[in-house]
């Protein structure tokens, strides 16, 4: 059986169980928002149906052109507020829209024409009385505005509260109380994050919960404190801070993962397992539990509930069927140095019977635009890893695996820092023997799709195999390519002189060397990509070819009609997937006898 073949039934098999689709629950758990990516567009459509299977169900509502930046339902289900894209003036607007009305009938009620750029994120309170709207665009920062709810769906807009008029930090709704809004704030002068309370009448800002040593994420009030996620160099940790903010408990946690929320009161739920998305009820006793989702590269998502006082945290349903063993496999967190002496932090995974010498070896790392690129369960990876690979993951600087300092230690003039963690995760690998460059293998999608291309033409020595998807690949005209003009200051502004030295000095398009014998590469780019847009790869792939002195072809992959990154149709995904899989361990030498 071939690769590819191997590869594609496995996938298969795993997909339908750990593949669901993005679904919003309305808080009365009446109706059920379901979402649908489109081919071509980072855009949504939204499908609302009941809830309960009746046997003449009413038709489904369907909201097309909106924008990924959540939904938020009114407390009595009547409805919700969501970011639609304008055609007419392809700006954002927010709007509302009632169940069971046609889409034409919703009205918008926050806009800015002035700002075409600038989008919205809707949080509703759970007593109905505010909408606070995160206005963000495109970058780390956003600002803030409330309002009033006269009825659902009904916004004072003349009586708007203005509470951050600045994009000079991160202001995040993690709770309502009342009268006060709880934010998770990073600003410069707290970029680790702290937890403040914004009076609802007069805007008067008070720290609840200094910043720590570690980046916070995420909070939820329990008993007298909060529990908080935070980050520890990349992956999550929870802890328990009592009413004098000291944090008196560490919240056991399966393994080195993710925590991808927080709620304190699902028991208010009928469904205390399925109904996590209400995020915001209040506390309704000391003796509420902590619920939240957890995952890691060997296990899917799943529900976990914690009391102060346990002494581990109880599992609340368990996945049935489950078609492999996490035990199987094991994390290990390590650190290396970086070229200017940082420490960069790395997990590498394997399957727990495995040699760790000389192995075929998929390295990743995003490392831009403050994402964290923290343990998660994936399909592709876990099959890579069942057949014997070894996968690592690595928090380069530019991401937010260590917080906002992490983030800004490369951008724009140090945007080299990016590649030389990665690299020296690479060397690294090579030097303890885990993997040979003859067995490395490196994969990058988007901004990782830079830093992978940056790391193949300034080491391609040290990889015997790339691939390099939606990649940001033609520096010196990113911004007038896709969304480009929006990470301007992520990256700097090549059409300034002094700033456009720096960007090529990096850019992949310009630094391909002609004679260069480069490790086989598969550039995949889509038909339709509205960030990033497709002329980076078709550049990067002719160029490259062009400059190959190897014997070995440098292929390009032009998937029709999708968008930005991996195929929305599950079949398109499928294929893809395996074609990747199976090209790196063609060249990697991945068997499954490893």
């Amino acid at each position: 059986m071939s690769h590819e073949t191997w590869f594609h039934r496995r996938l298969a098999q795993l997909t339908p169980t750990f593949a669901p689709e993005h679904t919003v629950p309305s808080p009365d758990g009446q109706w059920t928002a379901t979402a649908h990516g489109h081919t071509s567009t980072d855009l949504l459509t939204w499908e609302i149906q009941s809830a309960y299977a009746t046997p003449d169900p009413p038709p489904m509502d369907h909201l097309r052109d909106t924008y990924p930046s959540g939904i938020a339902w009114t407390p009595d289900g009547a409805g919700f507020f969501y970011d639609r894209l304008l055609p007419f003036s392809d700006s954002h607007g927010l709007y509302f829209h009632a169940v069971g009305t046609d889409q034409r009938q919703d009205h918008c009620v926050f806009y800015r024409a002035e700002h075409p750029d600038w989008f919205y994120q809707p949080h509703v309170s759970p007593d109905g009385r505010w909408l606070a709207v995160a206005i963000l665009n495109g970058n780390a920062a956003n600002r803030l505005s409330l309002l009033p709810l006269n009825a659902p769906g009904v916004v004072d807009s003349a009586h708007e509260i203005t509470l951050i008029d600045r994009f000079t930090g991160r202001y995040d709704v993690v709770h309502w109380q009342a009268d006060q809004l709880i934010l998770r704030v990073v600003e410069p002068d707290a970029p680790n994050g702290r937890l403040i309370a914004v009076d609802l009448v007069t805007g008067a800002r008070a720290v609840i919960l200094p910043e720590q040593d570690l980046p916070l994420l995420d909070a939820a009030p329990l008993g007298t404190g909060w529990a908080c996620s935070h980050l520890r160099q990349g992956h999550a940790e929870l802890r328990w801070f009592n009413a004098h903010n000291a944090p008196t408990v560490t919240i056991p946690l399966p393994g080195l993962g993710t925590v991808d929320w927080l709620e304190s009161s699902l028991e208010t739920s009928s469904d205390p397992v399925h109904n996590s998305t209400i995020r915001h009820s209040a506390i309704r006793n000391s003796q509420s539990p902590l619920h939240f989702a957890y995952t890691d590269f060997a296990r899917p998502p799943q529900i976990y509930r914690w009391r102060v006082g346990d002494f581990a945290s109880q599992l609340l349903e368990d996945i049935a069927d489950l078609p492999f063993d996490p035990a199987d496999f094991v994390t290990h967190a390590h650190t290396v140095l970086g070229a200017d002496g940082a420490t960069i932090p790395f997990f590498l995974v394997h399957r727990r019977d495995l040699p760790l010498r000389n192995c075929p070896t998929l390295l990743t790392a995003y490392g831009g635009l403050g994402h964290t690129l923290t343990p998660r369960f994936s399909v592709d990876v876990l099959a890579w890893l069942e057949l014997g690979g070894v996968y690592v993951s690595v928090c380069a600087r530019g991401g937010g695996e260590m917080g906002a300092t992490f983030h800004q230690a490369a951008v724009g003039a140090h945007k080299q820092r990016t590649f030389d963690d990665v690299l020296s995760v690479a060397r690294r690998l090579t030097t303890q023997e885990i993997t040979s460059p003859a067995r490395l293998g490196l994969w990058g999608v988007s901004n990782g799709g830079l830093t992978a291309a940056a790391c193949l033409i300034q080491a391609p020595d040290l990889f015997g195999a790339v691939v390099i998807e939606s990649g940001l690949l033609d520096m010196l005209r990113y911004p007038h390519l896709g969304q480009g003009r929006q990470w301007l200051p992520e990256y700097g502004n090549p059409d300034d002189p002094v700033q456009r030295a720096t960007v090529a000095a990096y850019s992949p398009l310009h630094n391909i060397q002609p004679g260069q014998s480069y490790p086989p590469t598969l550039i995949v780019t889509h038909e339709h990509d509205p960030r990033v847009g497709a002329d980076h790869s078709l550049s990067f792939a002719r160029a490259l070819s062009e400059a190959q002195a190897g014997d070995v072809s440098i292929r390009l992959r032009v998937h029709p009609g999708s968008g930005h990154g991996a195929p929305t149709v599950h079949e398109a995904w499928l294929n893809w997937a395996a074609e990747r899989l199976s090209f790196l361990a063609q060249h990697l030498g991945l068997t499954d006898e490893q």
